[in-house]
This record gives C-alpha cells, structure tokens and sequence, in this order.
C-alpha cells in the first residue's frame, strides 16, 4: 500500500510540475516561440514520467479511464493532424479557396503536387504540437484523486499570487520595465507572467475561484474563523489585481467570479437563505468600499477610463473573418492559419500599419481554420460539457465533487464570454488551465481515499 500511495502522490507532483511550468512560461504565445517551447518540452517529460510511473502503479483500476472524454479531447486532436495529409490533385483542387494557390503552383508546373487541407502545413502543424500540454494536463487530471485535483487548484492559486507580485515589481519599475518576460506585451499595466493585460485577467479571475474551491474543501480553513478572513482577502487581493491589468473584460468577469466564489461557499457549508443574503450583501458592500477608496489610485482610474472609449476595430476585424470563412466553407484553412488567410481577405479600406494577428473572437478564428468539422465538433462538446456538470452538481455522495464543478461552471463562463472579444485560449498557460477544467468534467472513479481502489480491485 506504501508503494500505491507513492505512485499516485507522484502523478499528482507531475502533474503539478507541468502546471508550474505553464504558468511560468506560457504566457507568451506565438510571438514567443522559444518560451512555448519550453512548455512542450516539459509536457513531454511529463508524459513520459508518467508512462514510466504507470507501469508501475496497481492503484488505479481500469475503469477509472474515462474514455468517452478522452475520445472527444482526441478528435479535437485529430483536426489538425487530417489537416496535414497530402491529399491528391482531384481533391485539393476541388477545395474552395484554393484557386490562387493552385494558379500559383501552375506557374512553377508543380500544380499537380499532392498538398494538404492546410494552406499552411507549418503553421498547422505548431498548432498541433501546441495542442500536447493542454491535452497531457486533461488526462492527468482524470487519473487524478478528487484531493489530488483539489491540490492542483490550491497550487493554480498560489502561481496567481506569484503572478501578482511579479505585477506589483513591473508597475513598481516604472519605465525600468523589470520583469517583463515578453516584448511583445502590455507595458504600463501589470501582466505578470503572461505578454497581454487580458490573459492576465483571466488567469487571476480563474484562479481566485480555483482558491475558493481549494479553500472551502481544507479542514483547517473551514474550522477557522481567522482561516476564512485571509481566504477571502486572498480573493480580494487577486480582484484588485485584475483592475490593474487594466483589462476591461476582466474587470467585468470579477462579478462571475464573485457570484462562482458564493455558489462554492453556500454549496458546501449548506448555508441557509438568509445567511446567504447576508453574504452576498457583505461582499458586493466589500466590493463598493474598496472602489470608493480607489477611486482616486491613478491605476484604477486609468483602467476606468477605457471604459470611455469603446471604438474598436474588432467588428471590422470579425467581418473581413466572416468574408474569409465564406471563401473557405466548409473545408476550413487549417489550424494556426488565420494570419495568412485573413491578410488576403482584409479590406484595403480598413488595412491599419498594425496587422491583426487574430480574430479577436476564437469561434470565428475556429470556425475559419476547421470548418465544418470544428463547429460540428465544437458543439458536441458543449452538450457533453453541460451534461457533465449537471451530473456533477447534483452528485450528493461527494461535496468535493460537486465544489469542483461549480468552479468549472464559472471558469469555463468566463473563458466562453472572453472568447468573444479576445483569444485566451491562444495563450498556453491558459490552454493548460483550460486542460485541467476538462479533466474535471471526468467521471471520479478514484476517490480522495483508498475505498474506491480497494472496491474496484474487488478486496
């Protein structure tokens, strides 16, 4: 039994280490390929540590596979790898928007070469290999204990609060500009470890409910009145620090946050309504005195202010995308190939001296890039998602459980409204977050305890 609970204490440590290190060096996106790099890297260590462990671990039934999620998480997978196999001359020619390309091969005569779905097979094919940390951290998460999975929110927290002092340090330096990992970023505001203000955002927004979660679940906390006052300056902390970014989408997610960080309480202490009302009056009070002292900080004001100016070019941005996905509907551009397709469809009356790297709405760029195929994909996975959490929810032979989703519900909120003005999941730090809420919609076999083991195992 020694041995069993070295093995799964060990998975959870792997497990963890590839969190730190996506935190730590995913925030860049493809403008920081070495950085990205490094994440991958490591996701393969990881994967191979954990094949290593397992061939030696007897813990864990066989029924703990949850395969009907890790079928879906492989066919998301399996997107991008078809986008990449030749395809002979009588198909590819027959792929809308292609005419150009194929003209273009006509004058070199190679117009007859075997080409694949992709416009772009190495930009596919980054997107492909981007794919592997977000996908090792799912599975991980499924072979993982309910206490193991609550140990993964406890330490998601404790990277968003280092991510916070490194905030304070850049805002701190002033034009010195310490700390900034990326130059491609948003100076002037604390982004922490990640290059943009609004990934930023998200993860501090996640995390405060992934601390909420956490908290709520460790004995030593519950039974402690002093306990629970520094739980919720914890959370407060990490909201002041989203106004910083000077995110305005993050600034709005904090009441997601909020009403997520309610539910998870009341969901667990079982409190009655009026202790409920009461809560809920406390922390939106809470929330409007801390603005009334900060009113006058220069940080807060400046993240106010760009509330006053909502021009964008977004919308432009969104209808060149559409124009573009028309062109290539339904057999999609291939993965990682917005840039190229979007500067050849982008109107000459709107081209700016900046480029738009993305779409700035991640179901357009997806539904571009894939197709038919992704936004057919796409939607069974929201109908498994919500019939998941449902399940979970109403689970009454495990609070934990339930808890977990609850913060699922909110992260997964936040991520799908974000995904409409912005691409988080764009950012690897938060594509390995987003990993590790999938793997919480898995079906818990393994318990926090050995009573599962020792059920599944038939002793």
């Amino acid at each position: 039994m020694r041995t069993g609970h070295t093995s799964v204490s060990s998975r959870g440590l792997i497990a963890g280490f590839l969190l730190i290190v996506a935190i730590l060096f995913g925030g860049g996106g493809s403008p920081a390929p070495v950085a990205e790099l490094v994440v991958q890297v490591a996701a393969l260590i990881a994967i191979v540590a954990w094949a290593w462990l397992g061939n030696r671990d007897r813990t864990s039934p066989p029924s703990a596979t949850d395969w009907p999620l890790l079928v879906l998480a492989a066919l998301f997978v399996a997107i991008p790898l078809l986008q990449l196999v030749p395809l002979p001359p009588a198909i590819w020619h027959q792929l809308p928007g292609r005419e150009t390309e194929r003209q273009a091969l006509a004058l070199v005569g190679a117009e007859n070469a075997w080409m694949p779905l992709s416009v772009s097979p190495a930009k596919t094919l980054a997107s492909l290999l981007s794919l592997v940390p977000p996908m090792a951290m799912l599975y991980f998460t499924t072979r993982l204990t309910v206490r193991e999975r609550s140990g993964l929110l406890g330490l998601l927290a404790a990277l968003a609060l280092l991510s916070v002092v490194v905030g304070v340090i850049q805002l701190a330096s002033g034009h010195g500009n310490w700390l900034r990992f990326y130059s491609a970023t948003n100076y002037g505001v604390a982004t922490g470890f990640q290059a943009s203000r609004n990934a930023q955002a998200d993860l501090l927004i996640v995390s405060s409910m992934a601390f909420a979660a956490w908290a709520v679940t460790n004995r030593r906390i519950v039974k402690s009145r002093q306990a629970w006052i520094a739980a919720i300056i914890v959370v407060f902390v990490l909201w002041l620090a989203v106004v910083v970014t000077g995110s305005r989408s993050g600034v709005v997610m904090i009441v997601i946050a909020l009403a997520t960080c309610l539910a998870i309480a009341v969901r667990q202490m079982r409190l009655p309504g009026r202790r409920i009302a009461i809560i809920a009056v406390g922390a939106l009070s809470l929330l409007g005195v801390t603005g009334v002292v900060l009113h006058d900080n220069v940080r807060v004001e400046r993240t106010l202010a760009r509330f006053d100016d909502l021009k964008d070019v977004r919308p432009e941005i969104w209808a060149d995308t559409w124009y573009a996905i028309g062109l290539h509907w339904p057999a999609g551009t291939g993965m990682g190939t917005f840039r190229p397709v979007f500067d050849s469809a982008e109107r000459l009356e709107f081209v700016r001296p900046s480029f738009a790297n993305r779409a700035h709405n991640d179901y357009l760029e997806y539904l571009l890039e894939t197709g038919i195929a992704g936004a057919l994909l796409f939607i069974v996975a929201v109908i498994f998602a919500i019939y998941r959490v449902s399940t979970a929810v109403r689970r009454d032979d495990d609070r934990n459980v339930r808890v977990q989703a609850l913060f699922v519900v909110g992260s997964l909120l936040v991520f799908v409204l974000h995904s409409m003005v912005d691409y988080p999941m764009r950012s690897m730090s938060l594509g390995v977050v987003a990993g590790l809420l999938c793997g919480l919609l898995s079906r818990t076999v393994l318990g926090s305890d050995a009573r599962a083991i020792r059920s599944a195992r038939g002793v």
